[in-house]
């Protein structure tokens, strides 16, 4: 989630009260979707990236260069952060 919020703060801050509502739950249900697809042994990349992508769709006005390169952005920091772990994961059984 920390990841996901990441660089949209200001955004979330301008939308309309009922707006705020959709795009927090939306982003909730992408965190939990992304968590699952994290937790399988191959990790899907498309899928992430589409998740997050649809996610932040919801922000009005957004520009698509910039939707694009924030879902990219998003998702090589989950992978990176994924990664990680399963290597400590590792690191510790050995």
């Amino acid at each position: 989630e920390g990841i996901l919020e990441e660089d949209v703060t200001d955004l979330f801050l301008k939308l309309p009260a009922d707006k705020k509502a959709e795009f927090r739950q939306k982003g909730e249900e992408t965190a939990k979707e992304v968590r699952e697809i994290v937790a399988k042994p191959k990790i899907n990349f498309r899928k992430i990236f589409s998740l997050i992508k649809d996610w932040l769709k919801l922000i009005p006005g957004v520009n698509r260069f910039f939707l694009e390169q924030e879902a990219k952005i998003k998702t090589d920091k989950i992978l990176l952060v994924t990664e990680g772990e399963k290597q400590r994961g590792q690191d510790q059984i050995t």
